[in-house]
């Protein structure tokens, strides 16, 4: 068979961050899959322009790591912080309050990819020659890049997985910049003939609509799902828990709606005590965002819990009342599969993604309807036939088995 290459650049990026974005999940995900499978698969990062060979025990090792802090254990830091929350024995997450650290500076996320890749490269690397190869890059990084879309050009097979097109059809969503760097990578996908693949027929519709405005004629992408991690598929029941609370996980970013739930709540001024407990880490305009969210009815308590390993968010997500997911714009909503994978009820925006996976299992509420979200809140609290109709629907969902989403990726990696 062909052999395979897979990118690895934004895991040596990401892999000493806490906790993993869905992004990670799935690169991370097909590095084990490939290290385990596939004898002859090799591994790559891009370097200024450059395609350097990652040495296969490096990547198993980059790959190992990365899994074992990100899915922690029972004992893990994290771990204890959530189940001190859920005893009630101590107040180990702090009230929502903007924070320096929020604002995310430049010149510091460069340094922290740097600081990233050198971690992993105790010797120099070697440039890799992909010709005769099926190239793999499941996070789109550095693809924009001119000199990386030259060296992708003698490659035998390019496939890449567009996640979204959030750049260029919500502008206001996505960091300063990205618009322009995605219609450049637009247009090195179609010049490469790359084979695309997304991770929802929203997310498809969206690519080829924004390619179409950009006068781009793009092959039909084809869509993978990407798969739930092996945490978030064991049901064990729910938790108990000291105080009720609702777990709100992603990006803390406007994209994600959290105003909505801050309106929400100003509809329940006598609404008996519970919590939010927000686990995503800081978006560029998270200290905006936080600060909509900083005065909320008495009784309501807000807090952050970020940086949770995936043992912990089991924790917390079976412990919850429901997880929410308001955001106005996804591509495919990880917390969302990974909560029903494990049986939690979820009360989630009304939009095509949502749609498309979970309709008919998630509660889906109009993104704009602070009194329909409140209504929500309120009736899952006292948790009568509402819930209860929540639990049995979540229940009902069964994700696709992790391996045949990962063999599907590598099938169409080497078809012509």
């Amino acid at each position: 068979m062909m052999p395979l290459v897979l990118d690895l650049s934004r895991l040596l990026w990401r892999a000493n961050r806490a906790a993993p974005g869905g992004i990670d999940r799935l690169e991370l995900a097909m590095a084990l899959h490939l290290l385990e499978r596939e004898p002859t698969a090799r591994f790559a990062m891009t370097d200024g322009g450059r395609i350097l060979e990652i040495p296969r025990a490096l990547a198993r090792r980059i790959a190992e790591a990365a899994a074992l802090r990100w899915a922690g254990h029972p004992n893990d830091a994290a771990s204890r912080r959530a189940g001190a929350y859920l005893d009630g024995r101590a107040e180990p997450f702090p009230p929502i309050r903007p924070r320096l650290r929020d604002r995310h500076i430049a010149t510091v996320d460069l340094l922290r990819g740097i600081g990233a890749s050198a971690r992993w490269r105790p010797g120099r690397l070697a440039a890799m020659s992909l010709e005769g190869m099926a190239y793999l890059n499941l996070s789109h990084r550095n693809l924009d890049d001119p000199r990386c879309q030259a060296l992708l050009s003698r490659a035998a097979r390019v496939l890449c997985y567009l996640h979204n097109d959030i750049p260029l059809r919500s502008p206001a969503f996505a960091a300063p910049g990205a618009a322009e760097k995605f219609r450049h990578l637009l247009r090195g996908v179609a010049a490469l003939r790359a084979r695309i693949v997304t991770n929802s027929a929203a997310s498809r519709d969206g690519i080829l609509d924004s390619a179409a405005r950009e006068g781009l004629a793009l092959p039909q992408p084809a869509v993978v799902p990407p798969p739930v991690s092996a945490p978030f598929t064991e049901r064990n029941g729910p938790s108990p828990a000291a105080r009720r609370f609702f777990l709100a996980p992603g990006l803390l970013t406007n994209r994600k709606t959290f105003t909505l739930l801050a309106d929400a709540f100003r509809h329940m001024p006598n609404a008996p005590g519970f919590d939010i407990v927000l686990t995503g880490a800081p978006g560029l305009d998270a200290a905006k965002v936080l600060g909509v969210l900083d005065h909320v009815p008495a009784g309501i308590r807000l807090l952050r819990a970020e940086g949770l390993s995936d043992h912990a968010m089991a924790q917390m997500m079976r412990a919850s009342v429901a997880v929410l997911a308001p955001s106005l714009e996804e591509g495919f909503d990880y917390p969302v599969h990974e909560a029903l994978a494990m049986g939690v009820p979820v009360i989630a925006s009304d939009i095509p993604a949502h749609r498309e996976y979970v309709a008919g299992i998630a509660e889906l509420l109009d993104p704009r309807d602070a009194k329909g979200w409140s209504s929500a809140l309120a009736a899952y609290l006292a948790g009568g036939a509402r819930r209860a109709a929540g639990l049995a629907a979540a229940l009902r969902f069964a994700p696709p088995a992790a391996a045949r989403l990962l063999d599907r990726l590598t099938e169409l990696a080497r078809a012509t």
